[in-house]
Parts: structure tokens; sequence; C-alpha cells
């Protein structure tokens, strides 16, 4: 079977995306949902450190100063209330824009990152190759930005169980590229074969 080459997806749909992205979503579905219903409960809260909208008392934000960045969990915060052409899965009702997957829950946000594989040291194992970092951001200042009431400019829909049903590929790193393999309509499996 030949399959859905991630990058000319990403492309078609004109969206911001990366490819790592809607793979690392193909192969945590499952947990990413089950978290999901986790935040959804009514006696879930927040663990420490909480972080808020505003990242002015970000310690790791006034470390990073010099280099004219925000720490890792700002940094998303910052990419999701100002992206535009983010890809909307209508299963899930879930937005994806560059290494982030995110979605309102309530009056909380709750995103998801996705490490470039990059990043990953060592050994490849299943569990590197999967990895991603969810933070829960619950501050009432969300509900007056463009989150909070889904006012992107440019929303592009698809189906996350479709892909889920096909091979999807895209690049891993200099070694390999990704391949997802079919088990149901809420996991993916993968393999890695040779770029060259």
């Amino acid at each position: 079977m030949k399959p859905v080459i991630l990058e000319k997806f990403i492309e078609g749909m004109k969206c911001d995306v990366y490819p790592v992205t809607i793979i690392k979503f193909l192969l945590n579905k499952r947990r990413i949902l089950n978290y999901v219903s986790r935040v959804s409960d009514k006696n879930f809260s927040v663990r420490k450190p909480k972080f808020t909208i505003d990242y002015t008392d970000c310690q790791q934000c006034k470390d990073k100063e010099s280099m004219g960045v925000l720490c890792r969990q700002h940094t998303s915060i910052h990419r999701i209330l100002s992206g535009d052409n983010v890809l909307y899965d209508i299963d899930t009702y879930t937005f994806f824009y560059k290494n982030e997957i995110f979605r309102m829950v309530d009056d909380k946000l709750i995103i998801v990152y996705c490490p470039h594989p990059k990043l990953i040291t060592g050994k490849l194992t299943d569990s590197k190759v999967r990895k991603v970092n969810t933070l829960t951001i619950d501050d009432p200042k969300l509900q007056d930005t463009v989150v909070g009431e889904m006012k992107y400019n440019n929303i592009l829909k698809f189906s996350s169980s479709d892909l889920l049903d096909k091979f999807v590929k895209t690049w891993f790193n200099d070694e390999f590229s990704i391949v997802t393999l079919p088990e149901d309509r809420n996991f993916s499996n993968f393999c890695l074969i040779p770029n060259r």
C-alpha cells in the first residue's frame, strides 16, 4: 500500500504544522484523549509549576531573556495565541500548530508539545519516538484570547481517523523515515525505514 507522505499532505492543506506533530498525535491519540478526559473531570487540578499566559513572572523565561526566547512552555503558549493556519481534527476537536497539539476543555487549555526527533539522544526506543509533553493552563485570561473563542482566521480541517487507517510516512532523522502502521481508530504503531 502506498503511504500518505505527510509533507505533501501538510503542503496541500496549507497549514503551519510540522509533520512530527501529526505523527506524534497518531502514535499517541489514545493517551492524549485519556489526558483530555482526566482534565475534564471536575476534580482535576493543575500540577505545579502552574503556568499562566503572562510570562513576566516566569523565572525560566527570565533565565532565557538574554537569548531572546521564552521558556519551552511559554513558547508553546505564545505560538498558540498568535498562530494562524491551524489544522483542526474533526474527530477529536483538537487543534494543531507547529509543534503543538491543543484543545480547550471547559476553561482550561491543554497543550501537547511534540519534541522534534533531532532532540533524541542515545539509542532509539519506542518511548523516545512517541515522547510528548503535556501542559494544562488554567488561567481566567484565556477567555479573552483567540484560543478561548477559537477565532483563528484560517482553520483547515482533517480527520485523524482517516489517517489512522492509512500508512503515513515522514522524515524522522538523517538516518530514518517513520511510517505509521494502522492498528485501530485510536492508535498507530510505527516502523523506521532507512533513508538510503
